[in-house]
């Protein structure tokens, strides 16, 4: 990744995330990975920021995203959790209502993040690339 120049400020902003389905039940699909991953993406480039990588397993997200300074961490956060949610519990209630009964909210309250700056961002891609469990992988193909 290269550094961004803007008008006042050279910067490269990158966070991993960590998103956790409620109660670590094993909702997530490759098809609803593949619908959180292109919607994260899309939600990501209306704030100006970039989704470098993201990965799925059957309980969690994770996500190496690109800000800019102006971008709250925290604001990016409750973006990405709310509007994931509702997009996954409205596509996929079906599936969603067999593990989250009632009112429950699809992710748990916390998440992790952590900036990249100690580490490379290919080491990071590689480490969120290889998420997938192998009974998850082979599903896939």
């Amino acid at each position: 990744m290269d550094y961004i120049h803007s008008a006042h400020s050279v910067y490269m902003l990158t966070y991993h995330v960590v998103f956790v389905v409620k109660y670590r039940r094993k909702v997530i699909t490759d098809a609803i990975g593949d619908d959180m991953k292109r919607y994260a993406a899309s939600l990501l480039e209306t704030r100006n920021c970039r989704l470098i990588s993201a990965e799925t397993d059957k309980d969690h997200m994770h996500l190496l995203i690109a800000t800019s300074p102006q971008t709250a961490p925290s604001s990016i956060i409750t973006i990405l959790k709310s509007r994931l949610s509702y997009m996954v519990k409205t596509r996929y209630a079906n599936r969603v209502k067999r593990y989250l009964w009632g009112n429950a909210p699809f992710w748990s309250n916390s998440y992790f993040i952590a900036t990249t700056g100690t580490t490379s961002i290919e080491r990071v891609k590689q480490y969120i690339d290889s998420q997938r469990t192998n009974e998850h992988q082979i599903k896939r193909k």
